[in-house]
């Protein structure tokens, strides 16, 4: 089975208000339909919604973090080439530790290792901004710091993706990821629009002190949780070696998630690149000043995730999960063609919000599918090798596209690299009555 059916109890948010409910009428239905029927019905669960609303926070430290970045390398050494590089260093020890850290998470308590590891997260940022105030860093340096920050993400990940399902009971997960997803993307969406006149006042150091300060609120809330619809743990006494082949070998045999990881591979890789070379696609292709231009382009992107995360966090049939997940990915290959072909900057911002529509689309529909179809012992293992896709992918296709900038410029490398992945996505496409019957026995299964 997917999930354990242990019995859980519904910590619910409105408990009291409930109680008292008989003398508030006006505001009974509607926060009833909120709390039952809408994406964010995953709040009932106090668990889950104190991972949430602190996470939501260090959710906009991470973008505090990656803007931050992208902008001091690019002010450091103006290149796309360099760019690519920070992205790449920060990735590569998620490409390594990230299938080691889902195979602890399947083995070990995940509440303890996601304790441990935004400890780590807020010392790596605490000793970066130190180190920027002080004038320490140089490209070196920031390479340095973002390979340390990279270890914890890798470990991070995992952890996180395979916890959610831990939080809430089985009919609550698709709400579950999506609200996660709109609470990412409002970070990255209001964290932008922040970090603009933090840059401008007071310099990336301040940016990098805040994402510290914010993590370690995140940590000293996760004190204060329990997994309370805890999955069954991946049998000990075996190497490491034989349970990640174990999670990789489930995942490439399965007759839906084997297609989605082979789609995503391409996506991850060529069409998500753009999103880590925004300072230069600002500069170099829309002529706007990336101090000022990639806050508002990754706003607007922020702004279409949420877009995408309540459309499909509504959605409940697997069926119609799996439909959203097609459409999305074909909406991904118009938008981003018509995305880098402009030339203005602000036709540009309105283009990302649609871009970023269809390519979060993918990511939850996609993430809800395999989740709803994953072994509750092997999900640490299985999401982490999602969770390294999603990750790494943009990450290396920023060093090819970016390396491949100082020949041809960015448009020609990201125009070839979606008509790559229009051919694997028509392949994925074809197969597409075999996957629905797959996700349908799924569901039987589930349901007996």
């Amino acid at each position: 089975m997917p999930l354990s059916h242990e019995n859980e109890p519904r910590y619910s948010t409105i408990q009291q208000w409930q109680a008292n409910r008989k003398s508030q009428p006006m505001f009974a239905s509607l926060i009833d339909t909120i709390m039952t029927k809408s994406t964010f019905r995953a709040f009932r669960h106090r668990n889950f919604a104190i991972v949430e609303a602190a996470g939501w926070l260090a959710g906009a430290g991470v973008w505090f973090y990656r803007i931050g970045l992208g902008v001091f390398a690019w002010q450091l050494e103006k290149s796309g080439f360099w760019l690519g590089v920070i992205v790449v260093a920060e990735a590569t020890p998620g490409i390594i530790l990230s299938p080691i850290a889902g195979a602890l998470a399947d083995r070990h308590d995940r509440l303890v290792m996601a304790r441990i590891v935004q400890a780590g997260l807020m010392a790596v940022t605490a000793l970066l901004a130190i180190m920027t105030y002080a004038g320490l860093v140089d490209i070196w340096v920031l390479t340095g710091i973002a390979i340390l920050h990279g270890v914890c993400a890798g470990f991070w990940t995992p952890v996180r993706m395979s916890l959610s399902p831990n939080l809430v009971p089985r009919e609550d997960l698709s709400a579950a990821i999506a609200t996660h997803s709109i609470f990412f993307n409002l970070a990255r969406t209001l964290g932008p629009a922040i970090v603009l006149p933090i840059i401008t006042v007071w310099g990336v150091a301040a940016v990098f002190a805040l994402n510290a300060i914010f993590n370690f609120i995140f940590s000293a809330a996760l004190f204060f949780v329990k997994i309370v619809n805890p999955d069954n743990r991946a049998s000990s006494g075996r190497s490491m070696k034989t349970h990640l082949a174990e999670g990789l070998r489930f995942a490439s045999n399965h007759p839906v998630i084997k297609y989605l990881f082979l789609n995503m591979i391409f996506a991850s890789l060529l069409l998500r690149a753009y999103l880590e070379l925004l300072p230069g696609l600002s500069e170099a292709v829309f002529g706007f000043d990336p101090e000022e231009g990639v806050p508002i382009l990754t706003s607007a992107a922020g702004l279409g995730a949420v877009i995408a995360a309540l459309i499909i966090g509504n959605l409940r049939k697997p069926v119609a999960i799996l439909n959203a997940y097609l459409i999305s990915v074909f909406g991904s290959l118009v938008m981003l063609t018509i995305f880098i072909s402009t030339s203005n900057f602000w036709f540009a911002a309105i283009c990302a919000v649609l871009l970023s529509t269809a390519q979060v689309g993918v990511n939850i529909s996609g993430q809800m599918t395999v989740q709803g179809n994953v072994r509750g012992d092997l999900r640490g293992r299985v999401m982490s090798l999602w969770g390294l896709l999603n990750r790494s992918g943009p990450a290396v296709g920023a060093l090819l596209i970016g390396g491949l900038s100082g020949f041809w410029g960015f448009r020609w490398p990201i125009l070839v690299g979606a008509a790559v992945t229009a051919v694997v996505a028509l392949f994925v496409f074809a197969r597409r009555d075999a996957m629905r019957m797959a996700v349908l026995e799924q569901e039987k299964d589930t349901a007996s």
